[in-house]
């Protein structure tokens, strides 16, 4: 790490380089204090600074500041800049760091130190409404790109002075701060540890999303999201009081919440902010859960048996000369519901509606008249993909989609028996798993009984906010 020269110039050509001459960079000399004895420059990226605030407060105090003896230049100076955040440097690299992150830095003739002054102006939209966890009652704020503003809104959430955040920078080409937070006191200090050394251990050239962060407090890949993503600032505070730790990534308006346990995606803002379907949500969310992953695979299991049911029965549901067999109707219904699902979020809004009219005509109509497939097929994936738009927690649908197509698949091959033993294996699967140290399947297994009252069913708020979370082997 090169130090600042005392040569004014040299240290302009330096920065000018290492920006690459581009064109947003200012350089602006000018001359400090009354007597205009001392030359100085101010450098900065132009469009990310609030020039306002640096000329109203930096620039009007130092044209009219008296200048002291040479070497308490740099001090008397830092005292007279009007701005909460004035930081002295005496490295080069701090310059271009600071300057990148929208700060503002000047530098003197014939010193070796310089100020930096923290007055960006990033921009950034409004706080809106999270899209993706819609709630009938209770909050509606979301967050949003910026680091500050998130850290902002979670603190006037949680007003406690043990709400604690750790600032990082990530990257070798471009840095990209990240905040993990936690609440000292509740936290669990094995699964603090955890993420801190494996976020401590991540080398990366850059970051322009947190899905690589989730990756790394994952550490092994499974067909289970073993982090939850959440755009709900009302979530992650929650939490933080359960003891589990928080990532925030600026230049993403989601939060990382970890560890994350089966049980998690079955609950929603809603389960604390209504008073009905305290003991029933769940346990249809739970319903919604196995229908959407074993519907598939038990129609076309049926459909092996048809010697078992009437002939109206087998009419009606299985057979009237369609033309693609059971397996082939489900994976090609499956195909195009995927499909429409990903196109949704892809083309315009205004042509969502015209999409739907012919997903409608083409399936709907034409492939049953066609008898391409059975109606009783389409009834079938109707009702697994609408419960599965039950669970609204997104990392478990991928994992839906994966299980719903395996047990398709052992279905045709292995059938019922086949259902019975891939079931036990995903079973023992899923014990195997483990999210920053904590069993995924917990408190079922192992076993927890103080910890199922926020499984099945909601108990009672006065109970749960004061009971005493912890966690099990979140230190192995």
């Amino acid at each position: 790490m090169e130090n600042i020269d005392r040569n004014l110039d040299d240290n302009i050509q330096y920065i000018k380089g290492i920006f690459n001459n581009t064109s947003d960079l200012v350089v602006r000399k000018f001359k400090v204090g009354n007597e205009k004895k001392e030359y100085a420059a101010m450098i900065y990226i132009d469009g990310i600074i609030d020039s306002d605030i640096i000329q109203d407060f930096v620039v009007k105090p130092l044209l009219n500041t008296k200048t002291s003896e040479k070497k308490q230049i740099i001090n008397s100076i830092s005292e007279v800049i009007e701005s909460t955040n004035v930081d002295i440097c005496t490295k080069r690299n701090e310059i271009t760091d600071a300057i990148v992150n929208g700060k503002t830095t000047i530098l003197f003739e014939n010193h070796d130190t310089g100020i930096i002054i923290d007055a960006p102006m990033w921009r950034e939209r409004s706080l809106e409404e999270a899209q993706g966890e819609r709630v009938t009652q209770g909050p509606i704020i979301g967050l949003t790109e910026k680091l500050k503003t998130n850290i902002n809104i979670l603190r006037s959430i949680i007003k406690s002075p043990n709400l604690c955040v750790e600032n990082k920078e990530i990257g070798v080409i471009s840095k990209t701060q990240i905040s993990v937070v936690y609440m000292n006191g509740i936290v669990d200090k094995g699964i603090l540890e955890k993420v801190q050394t494996r976020i401590s251990n991540l080398s990366v050239k850059y970051i322009v999303e947190a899905h690589i962060i989730d990756e790394v407090i994952e550490e092994k890949k499974s067909i289970f999201s073993l982090n939850k993503s959440t755009e709900r600032p009302d979530v992650l505070a929650s939490a933080l009081y359960e003891g589990k730790v928080g990532v925030i990534v600026d230049g993403t308006p989601f939060a990382i919440i970890t560890p994350t346990l089966f049980i998690d995606s079955f609950q929603t803002p809603d389960d604390y902010y209504l008073k009905t379907g305290r003991f029933t949500t769940r346990l249809i969310r739970f319903f919604c859960f196995f229908l959407s992953i074993y519907l598939p695979a038990i129609y076309i299991l049926e459909k092996f048996h048809q010697d078992e049911f009437s002939k109206k029965v087998v009419k009606s549901l299985f057979s009237d000369g369609e033309l693609l067999p059971a397996f082939w109707e489900m994976c090609f219904l499956m195909f195009v519901i995927r499909v429409l699902t990903d196109a949704s979020f892809r083309i315009p809004k205004s042509a969502i509606i015209l999409v739907s009219l012919v997903a409608t005509i083409v399936i709907g109509e034409t492939a049953v008249t066609a008898k391409l497939i059975h109606p009783a097929s389409l009834v079938t994936i109707g009702i697994t993909f609408l419960a599965s738009y039950v669970i609204v927690y997104r990392g478990l649908g991928n994992s839906m989609e994966t299980l719903r197509f395996l047990f398709l698949l052992i279905s045709l091959f292995f059938a019922f028996n086949g259902l019975i033993v891939g079931t036990t294996i995903l079973i023992l699967y899923m014990i195997n798993l483990k999210s920053a140290g904590v069993p995924y399947l917990s408190p079922l297994i192992p076993f927890r009984y103080e910890e199922l009252k926020d499984t099945f069913y909601r108990g009672d708020l006065q109970s749960l906010i004061n009971s005493k979370h912890s966690y099990p082997d979140s230190k192995n």
